[in-house]
């Protein structure tokens, strides 16, 4: 009778501690998730400003590829009548792929501000309370009375403070980016007449700065979890916590870099290239299918 008393009153205890590190890991859920909305991507495609660019950037565009058309175009005629071989369909497929980026570049821009700030959001959501239940309570005691890692904390406060206020920056310069990006996209475009070029190079930025917030959420996240998610005590997680946070903060910072080495190496611009290519066929063929000659 005695020993079922302890166990409910050891159980009840736990249940009450539990609750009170779900209760102090809340802000934290809480500050994560205002990180997010405060880095996350802004759209300014629509400002007036915004689109009296977008819009003198189309008709530049416009004229410079009806002049790189025409001058393709005299070309080929040129060639025919030596007799030389020509290909008037890859003109048109060309033609219709850049047009088509012309005018869809600012919108693509803005499909991946949604996207990027979607993931985004939903690693910030995602919540620390995972694994309350396992928590050794005791052991989290003792390791908080520990004077040595209080202190160690406290040293590595500043560079921390530093690096978040870095990434916060970031954010800010990503919204820039993707702006300037959706900017310049009609003129971008014309590197498809070329068979990529520009094109591909634009495919490529747009994805890094729209992925990268989504990337350094989780490298919060992952900062966070090691500061102070449950873990077994005396672990390397529970001893070397703080300097894996710090550690987590600088890769963030550097996240761009690794996303640009990531998309050099596993060739973004190409598949996006290629998908395009792939689209303007399907659209031609359909085009052609549709022509009463």
């Amino acid at each position: 009778m005695l020993q079922a008393l302890q166990d409910g009153a050891i159980q009840i205890a736990t249940a009450v501690l539990t609750w009170l590190v779900s209760s102090m890991l809340a802000p934290l859920n809480w500050l994560l998730s205002i990180f997010s909305s405060a880095g996350a991507l802004r759209d300014l495609t629509y400002q007036p400003w915004a689109q009296n660019l977008i819009a003198g950037a189309h008709g530049i565009a416009a004229a410079l590829l009806a002049l790189r058309v025409a001058w393709e175009a005299l070309q080929m005629a040129s060639l025919r009548a030596e007799g030389a071989p020509t290909d008037p369909g890859a003109l048109l497929k060309r033609t219709v792929m850049a047009a088509a980026a012309i005018f869809g570049g600012p919108w693509v821009a803005r499909q991946m501000i949604f996207v990027g700030n979607s993931l985004a959001s939903g690693v910030a959501h995602a919540g620390l309370g995972v694994g309350l239940d396992q928590l050794d309570l005791g052991a989290l005691f003792a390791y908080a009375a520990d004077p040595s890692n209080f202190i160690w904390m406290l040293l590595l406060t500043i560079p921390a403070v530093i690096l978040l206020i870095l990434v916060f920056f970031q954010g800010l310069v990503r919204t820039i980016e993707i702006t300037l990006a959706a900017i310049i996209s009609p003129l971008a475009a014309l590197g498809y007449i070329s068979g990529g070029g520009m094109a591909d190079v634009w495919w490529r930025e747009v994805m890094v700065v729209s992925t990268s917030q989504a990337v350094q959420m989780l490298l919060l996240y992952m900062g966070a979890a090691l500061l102070v998610a449950p873990a077994p005590w005396n672990s390397v997680q529970a001893n070397m916590g703080p300097f894996l946070f710090v550690a987590t903060l600088w890769v963030a910072v550097r996240t761009p870099v690794i996303l640009r080495n990531y998309a050099y190496s596993t060739g973004i611009s190409s598949i996006a290239g290629g998908v395009g290519h792939t689209a303007s066929y399907v659209a031609l063929s359909r085009l052609m299918t549709r022509m009463p000659f």
